[in-house]
């Protein structure tokens, strides 16, 4: 272990800005007391107004010694406002303490953050060990998170960007056909295209029984939801959730044996370009390359082995299993959220 100096190390701390290890470890330090406060009810007794110290504690049901340094942590960070004992939300900061950021569920991203965290021992020793993940390691309250994080990205986007970059299937989808959301979650994506085409039908498939079970509270007369593939159908959409599975060569070898003539398969997922230096570049890509290692990299091990599909090799690992399965790619677009949409037909 190589140590500063001590003359290099005031050196090293004076100069303008934090070094970057600190900086991310405060970043971190802010996301995670964040999280925290929100648990806590903290984040929305913050919401509903300035305060001093025991009024947001007392709106919050917590202790004000905790809710002091919540408090104090906060101003530290950014996300509050002080003067002369009250606190506010920071007006900047607000949208995304609040969750109104458009296109984003700020909210559901720190139960996210908690829900990550209590998983990280597991995880480490899924990578250590080599052993396959627990069943529900990414279940529950886990996966409730991912849908709700997911969610935003689909209102604005699944239909009007996405879809909409297939002629041939909108037409489809208007006329009535039969569709199938593999990796369905909570059921959003179904919810969606069933309300923009009543005239189609659709099936949500998932195998986490949770997600299943969220997913049945509401569901349109147009669709329904399930733990494997109808026989057959017309089309298929896996968003996000390709790269999860373990043996994506057997499922679209499953798919394409039950697509109807003229049927089409629609996959999104991350748009990496695969090259190491240009996907660090991107706004998202210590985000996404961390959370592939975290939690995509780790769900759908088995035996030791990451599952095949990996986004970030930019698609040649998804385009070969589509090959392979006798699908071929007619188009992709680059749409909304720094998604690649692929389309395919037999």
């Amino acid at each position: 272990m190589i140590a500063l100096e001590p003359a290099r190390y005031a050196s090293f701390m004076s100069r303008p800005g934090l070094p970057k290890f600190f900086a991310d470890l405060t970043s971190w330090y802010a996301i995670e007391a964040l999280a925290v406060g929100h648990a806590l009810g903290l984040r929305s007794a913050l919401m509903q107004g300035p305060g001093t110290v025991a009024e947001i504690a007392r709106r919050a049901g917590v202790d004000e010694r905790s809710t002091a340094t919540w408090l104090a942590a906060l101003t530290a960070a950014g996300y509050a406002t002080h003067d002369k004992g009250v606190f506010g939300a920071d007006p900047d900061q607000f949208p995304f303490l609040a969750g109104t950021i458009p296109g984003v569920d700020s909210v559901a991203l720190l139960d996210f953050v908690l829900a990550m965290g209590v998983r990280v021992p597991a995880v480490i020793e899924v990578l250590q060990t080599g052993q396959d993940p627990a069943p529900d390691l990414f279940g529950n309250e886990f996966s409730e998170a991912v849908g709700r994080v997911n969610a935003p990205l689909y209102v604005e986007s699944l239909i009007a960007d996405w879809l909409a970059a297939d002629a041939k299937l909108m037409s489809a989808l208007v006329a009535g056909v039969e569709v199938v959301d593999l990796g369905c979650g909570d059921g959003t994506a179904v919810r969606l295209m069933a309300k923009a085409f009543p005239d189609s039908k659709f099936v949500g498939v998932d195998r986490d029984a949770v997600a299943l079970s969220r997913a049945r509270d509401s569901v349109p007369a147009n669709s329904s939801f399930q733990d494997s593939l109808p026989a057959t159908f017309d089309a298929v959409t896996i968003l996000d959730s390709l790269h999860h599975f373990s043996d994506p060569n057997a499922l679209l070898a499953e798919i394409r044996t039950g697509l109807r003539p003229g049927g089409v398969l629609v996959i999104a997922e991350t748009a990496y370009v695969g090259d190491v230096d240009a996907d660090a570049d991107s706004p998202f890509g210590t985000i996404g390359l961390a959370c592939a290692l975290l939690y995509c990299d780790v769900e759908g091990r088995r035996s030791g082995v990451p599952p095949p599909i990996a986004p970030q090799d930019g698609g040649v690992a998804l385009r070969r299993a589509l090959s392979e399965a006798g699908f071929r790619i007619g188009a992709t677009h680059d749409g909304a959220g720094g998604f690649r949409v692929y389309f395919a037909r037999p």
